[in-house]
């Protein structure tokens, strides 16, 4: 999974998936919703105000989930 689907989930699911200097990738993939920078302070609204946006991109992501590698 890369970071940036690591903000997706994150995005929709409200579980952190991202720490320190890798929570940027969250930063903008909010803040391309609202088109300038998100604050932290923001993140739950911004969540909210986009979730249909948001559980979209999600649902993307486990519609192309790929398999595991069994090696």
């Amino acid at each position: 999974m890369t970071k940036h689907e690591c903000a997706i989930v994150t995005a929709y699911t409200g579980f952190a998936m991202l720490k320190g200097s890798d929570l940027k990738y969250l930063y903008n993939y909010l803040s391309g919703f609202i088109g300038r920078p998100v604050y932290s302070h923001e993140i739950p609204a911004v969540a909210e105000a986009y979730k249909e946006q948001i559980r979209e991109d999600f649902l993307a992501l486990c519609r192309n989930a790929k398999e595991a590698d069994d090696g």
